[in-house]
């Protein structure tokens, strides 16, 4: 099932309790909540804050949106108190911060030891750690970011995905399918070269993406990056994203 939810930082100027009411009253039913802009790495006591908000507006909390990059000799350790006291399962983290044409053998083998180092931190606190699919990172073409996947080969180090503007619609799709069981969570967004764009004019290529999209399990679907940053194309994009999953779900019933 794809469910529909927020990331948090699409709201950066906005505090904790007005994101999550934009989220309830929008009918999502999640939020990424994101660190620096409204949980702090480390703050334990404000991360416990927000997952209890979150929980008594009746969403769930999809996952922790770290900051933390691989290759950098950042703590991890904070980021796993951070999120146990959120209550997500889920941390996300990034590939570095360079373009994977840039990225040595050797300084990408020290990558995959430490990818592979937090993830076993992480699987002794029952989370799981995905990867932000983006450009300037080990994960801006499909080849090395499923290679990147492949050679770290934990079973809870994993990805999330989102439409990478360099790659054409049938590159992001052959991405998706690639990635397979290995993805996490989807964020939600449409652009072309001009900017951002009104979601539901995006809508046939993410029916396509939500068709490659494996359904043996749950999967967070975010939005991100509304147009203009504005409430109203948020609630407009939040409506258009519902609706895309609901037809989605009664045409997998009807397939089932």
């Amino acid at each position: 099932m794809l469910i529909p939810g927020l990331v948090s930082a699409t709201f950066k100027n906005l505090d904790a309790g007005m994101v999550a009411k934009l989220a309830s009253t929008a009918g999502l039913k999640a939020i990424e909540w994101s660190e620096g802009w409204h949980i702090g790495d480390g703050d334990v006591e404000k991360a416990a804050e927000v997952g209890r908000m979150t929980a008594d507006l009746g969403l769930e909390v999809a996952a922790f949106g770290s900051y933390y990059r691989l290759g950098k000799g950042m703590d991890f350790s904070s980021r796993i108190s951070t999120a146990k006291a959120l209550g997500a399962k889920t941390v996300r983290i990034w590939a570095g911060d360079r373009p994977s044409a840039e990225v040595g053998a050797d300084d990408r083998r020290a990558m995959v030891a430490e990818a592979a180092r937090i993830s076993s931190m992480a699987a002794d606190n029952g989370l799981v750690v995905a990867l932000e699919w983006h450009r300037n990172t080990l994960t801006d073409t499909n080849e090395s970011g499923i290679s990147f996947l492949e050679e770290v080969g934990m079973d809870n180090f994993r990805t999330l995905w989102q439409p990478t503007q360099a790659l054409s619609v049938d590159e992001r799709l052959q991405g998706l399918l690639d990635i397979g069981p290995r993805l996490v969570n989807l964020h939600v967004y449409h652009w072309n070269a001009d900017g951002r764009l009104p979601l539901c004019e995006g809508s046939d290529e993410w029916l396509s993406y939500f068709g490659a999209v494996e359904r043996k399990e749950n999967h967070y679907a975010l939005l991100e990056f509304v147009r203009n940053d504005s409430e109203a194309q948020f609630y407009e994009d939040a409506a258009c994203l519902i609706g895309w999953l609901s037809a989605s779900m009664a045409e997998e019933g009807e397939n089932g």
